[in-house]
């Protein structure tokens, strides 16, 4: 008798778990990212709302809100956190930085600054160059001109790129 409610037991176990995983495999399919992506977005940020799932040159990205902020956060092919992003008012740049950009670029108008917190360990290319998680992307605007600028931590401002 006990055999049998183990039995019994172990088979509804068993057909639970594989209703589950076929439903993550759905819900995989419809959110365009990998389970272990999405468990990961959860471990990191239970508290967002309104997640919406895509792909980006090869990385998940999860847009989501955050008390209230607006977020994005990037998951390599093997769901591993890589980054979040979030756009800031030049504002709220440091201000050592934000001086040495009016210093470097006086002719540029600031525009959209998107702050890019990297998890070190995961690694994240071209974006990374200390051991520093903090960069700043800041576009810069002149007459028929723009730019893209990076900014450190130690409030190294460097061309990244035009646009």
């Amino acid at each position: 008798m006990k055999h049998t409610i183990l039995s019994v037991f172990f088979a509804l176990a068993l057909i639970v778990n594989a209703k589950a995983i076929d439903k993550n495999k759905n819900l995989n399919r419809e959110t365009n990212a990998s389970y272990f992506a999405q468990n990961n977005f959860e471990a990191k940020y239970h508290d967002a709302k309104n997640v919406v799932w895509s792909n980006v040159d090869g990385y998940y990205k999860a847009a989501f809100t955050l008390n209230g902020v607006k977020k994005s956060a990037f998951f390599n092919a093997q769901g591993e956190y890589v980054a979040t992003t979030e756009y800031i008012s030049g504002e709220k740049l440091p201000a050592k930085s934000l001086e040495k950009l009016k210093k470097l670029y006086k002719d540029y108008t600031l525009g959209e600054v998107l702050q890019f917190e990297v998890d070190d360990t995961a690694g994240a290319g071209a974006y990374t160059s200390s051991s520093d998680n903090m960069y700043y992307f800041a576009s810069l605007r002149k007459e028929d001109s723009q730019i893209v600028v990076k900014i450190t931590a130690q409030n190294d401002v460097s061309f990244f790129r035009s646009l």
